[in-house]
Order: structure tokens, then sequence, then C-alpha cells
């Protein structure tokens, strides 16, 4: 697992209100791995690293709902990963607040 794996798993987190990527609309500031010593079996030969997936990113508008569907949505894909044991989401205040309305 590299970082850009991790970037590439992000491309399938979409803004619930845009239905874009998150990675195409440029959100993700930063996408890191730090291996996880304390995961089942870190310290037996032979067992594949696990990695702790640390992503920050711009939040795409001000609704709170939105914004924790986002979070919730990448951190279910990055659980789907076997090299990673747990992540970590956290959210900028967004740009542009008022240009990110709900649609009805």
């Amino acid at each position: 697992m590299t970082q850009n794996d991790l970037v590439a798993a992000l491309r399938d987190c979409y803004d619930p209100l845009l239905r874009r990527n998150i990675v195409e609309l440029n959100l993700v500031r930063s996408a890191t791995l730090t291996r996880d010593v304390d995961a089942p079996g870190a310290t037996i030969p032979g067992v594949p690293p696990r990695y702790i997936a640390h992503v920050v990113l711009t939040a795409p508008g001000s609704d709170e709902t939105a914004n924790a569907q986002l979070i919730a949505q990448i951190e279910n894909r990055l659980a789907g990963l076997p090299e990673i044991s747990h992540s970590t989401v956290r959210l900028l205040a967004p740009a542009f607040p008022i240009l990110n309305t709900r649609r009805n």
C-alpha cells in the first residue's frame, strides 16, 4: 500500500451533492499512511503490514449532513482495504460555503 494507492481508493468517494469524486474536485489536501504497530500480527514475521490512513480534505460545503455522509463514505471505503487497519478523516472549512447550498 502506497500513498498513491490511498489516493486511488479515494477516487471511489463522491461529494453527495455534486456527485463527482473528491480527488477530481481537488478536495483532498493530504492523504498519508503510517504503519500501525498495534495492528493484530504486527510483530509476527511474514504478516503483511497494516496502516492507519490519515485524510484531510476541504469540506465541499457547509451542509453538515452532507459532510457527515462524505466522512462516512471515506471511512467505509478505506475499511474495505485489507491493508488499512483504521482511518482518520478531518474536514477543513469550505473554501466558498455560500456557493454550496442544499439542493431540493
